[in-house]
């Protein structure tokens, strides 16, 4: 109480101050204001992004009162936020000679620092920092941190807000900035530690729970992630991003169904969201209620003719449908908007393969495998479609590429054994279903799907029996 009563009174003297500084630029008087006043009044006028009068009441501050040192830091930091880096940090270095264990010389120092991209420099300034502090240890900690973190510094803001933490565990400023972080860094256990941490002492922020609940999901605990948005929602009934993020939560779930009725409630608040139509149509194409996703996507399409995913989800609808031709029109458009995106390359290389246009689908295979070369799907679909031509050396070209990306790979490797041993290259194939076997025991049939002939292949029989020994 009585800390609350000298708030109340200081705060009483600061807005009486600010009223007599007002009244004495729009006069010819001159008044006098105290150290303390002068600093109130300043940070009125910061709080308000009053840049001009701000500069007016330290630039007066100074004048009566030219030998304060807190003046002239207060002169710096108000520099800073001028962005005059250059300028501020020549006064901190004059300010440091007079006084050199004062706590804000060197936070405003490292602030300049910061800005001026000397990052390491700047950290050494803060620690100075905080050694000469006397204040609340927590709060210096978790300045430094956000300053570290709105220059892209997470690792380095992490450090500090820890320390933050564990000067004063419940402070909640500081555990919702560790907590978002730890998430910028995709730290995302230490990120839901932190966000529960903050929701042990206040569990009823609906924004905390809904950052848990993104942090959840995309470590896949999607049932988590869903009562986490349910919180959130409850908390705050207007809260529909919540929604939408639940709703996606129910589909990487395969909580198709669910999902659904998500995304339905979801544009009757908002029914101009494309994404919000095309994810509906994904979640009916994952039901094979073919028509019904179709219906989604072009609703998507017609809000958004630019909205790649709705293309390609109408693309890969007339492609299970058989409709190849109308398939590959539909796969392109979406290319055109989005031609770095390796799923829509892989699906156009499959539809050329089957309409027989070679040259277009070797081109599209080589582009899905070049943006993403740890997707096994597409190596093997460039190299079938090599082997279905006849093109056995070129398919094996393919696969030994597959392996040097993606090397313990046993779906690759079992059917690179396969095209070797056809090509009359035991030696080799030999080498590759050792490491295949090694990868995956259980899988090895797949061979004899792949080239039947290895039925009868001694060092294949043989390789068999020896990891087989090994499981035992």
């Amino acid at each position: 109480m009585e800390e609350d009563s000298r708030d109340f009174y200081e705060n009483e003297e600061i807005d009486e101050a600010v009223r007599r500084f007002k009244r004495m630029m729009n006069s010819d008087q001159t008044d006098y204001f105290d150290v303390f006043e002068v600093e109130g009044i300043v940070d009125y006028f910061l709080d308000e992004g009053k840049i001009s009068m701000a500069n007016l009441a330290i630039d007066n501050g100074i004048k009566i009162h030219p030998s304060s040192i807190a003046l002239q830091i207060k002169k710096a930091q108000l520099l800073l936020v001028d962005g005059k880096v250059e300028k501020s940090l020549d006064l901190i270095h004059l300010v440091e000679m007079v006084e050199n264990s004062n706590s804000d010389i060197y936070l405003i120092k490292g602030s300049a620092l910061i800005m001026m991209g000397m990052v390491d420099e700047a950290i050494v300034a803060y620690e100075q920092s905080v050694f000469h502090n006397y204040d609340e240890e927590d709060e210096l900690l978790y300045n430094i941190g956000i300053t570290l973190g709105q220059a892209d510094e997470f690792k380095k803001a992490i450090s500090f807000l820890e320390r933050a933490y564990h000067a004063n565990p419940r402070n909640e400023q500081v555990l919702y900035e560790l907590a978002y972080y730890c998430d910028k860094e995709g730290l995302d256990e230490k990120s839901i530690h932190y966000y529960n941490k903050y929701l042990d002492i206040d569990p009823f922020n609906s924004s905390v729970w809904y950052n848990l609940g993104i942090s959840l999901n995309r470590l896949g605990k999607h049932d988590k992630a869903i009562e986490a948005y349910d919180f959130s929602i409850a908390l705050n009934d207007e809260f529909e991003q919540a929604l939408f993020n639940k709703a996606n939560a129910f589909s990487n779930n395969n909580q198709y169904e669910e999902a659904i009725k998500c995304y339905q409630d979801y544009i009757e608040i908002d029914k101009e969201n494309d994404d919000a139509y095309c994810y509906l149509g994904e979640c009916y194409l994952n039901l094979d209620r073919y028509n019904e996703a179709l219906v989604y996507y072009q609703k998507a399409i017609r809000i958004n003719k630019n909205n790649a995913n709705a293309w390609y989800g109408s693309g890969l609808v007339m492609w299970i449908e058989n409709q190849v031709d109308e398939s590959q029109i539909l796969i392109k458009k979406a290319i055109k908007l989005e031609d770095e995106n390796p799923e829509f390359w892989l699906m156009y290389g499959k539809i050329n393969h089957e309409l027989s246009l070679y040259d277009l689908a070797e081109t599209a295979f080589e582009r899905a495998t070049n943006l993403d070369p740890d997707n096994r799907e597409s190596w093997i679909a460039y190299a079938e479609m090599q082997y279905e031509r006849g093109m056995l050396q070129e398919s094996i070209t393919i696969l030994k590429k597959a392996h040097d990306m993606i090397a313990d790979d046993s779906s690759i490797n079992y059917r690179l054994t396969a095209y070797l041993l056809e090509n009359d290259d035991e030696r080799s194939a030999t080498d590759y279903f050792k490491i295949a076997l090694k990868a995956d025991f259980n899988g090895y049939d797949t061979l004899f799907d792949y080239y039947p002939k290895a039925l009868q292949n001694e060092s294949i029989k043989q390789l068999i029996k020896e990891y087989q020994s090994t499981k035992f």
